[in-house]
């Protein structure tokens, strides 16, 4: 692979080629609830499943992750998985979700929402929705401080989080104080140079991308498709705090500073993390001194925003 020698020594073990189909997501999709089953709980964190009622009505899983021991009102991150919106989340968003509810002392909140290909477009914006609706009207006997509700996501999550960030006033929701953005996913027209140029890297490419888009918007038209990319979504008056990180090889990765160009000409608080020497995914490996030194970087936004935004 001709990215080797260009990615962090760290990752290097990582950085595999992956195929994106029908076939693959599906034998996939069964390894991944495998392994998130048995993924185990740190001790401090408490762990219990909810359902609530999603899309058209259809069952909701979500999960819940929050400090043990703490019965008072917390901030809440409504926290949405990456995966092309084909993939079930892995054991890695699940030790991630722990980690984001011990470090930002949080209630984390984990949709297993409905993906692509079987379900397209508004299924996993709509399982979101009712999760940020069901959490404000239920927010005391959650313990949720309503104050302190943010939204995060990777890559596809992260388009839903932005998604949700941008439709608040619309959805006639109450405003999130922060929305926390990894390698997203914000720009359907897929003409920005690294988009271009990187059609063969590590475990996402543009290839793939192109396939993403046509599973998740398969019974849209042009303006419709248009208008379910955060690239083009109308902004609201007041634009959460954002923290937006791209990795440098990845075909995702300037549309990702374009975007967090955009919010910040719309006013808004952006902080734009550039990492190196990695690829799409590349948090994965989470014991890599640059994950976690980045994963540092999220925690240190996530306690700002809870600190500051109320």
């Amino acid at each position: 692979m001709k990215y080797k020698n260009l990615i962090n020594p760290e990752l290097r073990q990582a950085a595999r080629k992956v195929p994106y189909n029908k076939t693959v997501i599906k034998c996939a999709n069964i390894y991944q609830t495998i392994s998130f089953h048995f993924t185990k709980v740190p001790e401090e964190i408490n762990n219990r499943p909810i359902i609530i009622e999603g899309y058209n009505g259809l069952k909701l899983k979500v999960e819940i992750f929050e400090p043990s021991n703490i019965k008072e009102k917390l901030p809440c991150l409504i926290y949405i998985h990456g995966g092309a919106f084909s993939y079930k989340a892995s054991s890695h968003h699940k030790k991630l979700a722990c980690v984001y509810a011990v470090k930002a002392k949080c209630r984390v909140y984990f949709p297993d929402y409905h993906l692509t290909p079987k379900y397209p477009y508004p299924a996993a914006y709509n399982d979101v929705l009712s999760l940020y609706k069901y959490i404000m009207e239920n927010s005391e006997e959650l313990g949720i401080d309503t104050e302190k509700i943010g939204l995060a996501g990777d890559s596809a999550g992260a388009l839903l989080a932005a998604s949700i960030c941008n439709n608040y006033e619309q959805e006639d929701l109450k405003r999130p104080c922060i929305q926390m953005l990894v390698y997203p996913v914000t720009d359907v027209a897929m003409r920005t140079d690294s988009m271009k140029k990187f059609s063969d890297t590590p475990v996402w490419n543009s290839k793939n991308n192109k396939r993403m888009w046509l599973y998740y918007c398969k019974n849209l038209n042009a303006e419709e498709t248009y208008n379910v990319s955060p690239m083009y979504s109308r902004l609201p008056q007041i634009i959460p705090d954002t923290y937006i990180e791209t990795a440098e090889y990845d075909c995702l990765h300037d549309e990702g500073i374009i975007y967090g160009e955009k919010l910040r000409e719309a006013g808004a608080n952006v902080e734009i993390n550039e990492t190196r020497g990695t690829f799409h995914g590349y948090d994965s490996s989470l014991n890599t001194k640059i994950a976690i030194r980045n994963i540092e970087k999220r925690i240190l936004f996530l306690k700002k925003g809870y600190t500051f935004n109320r």
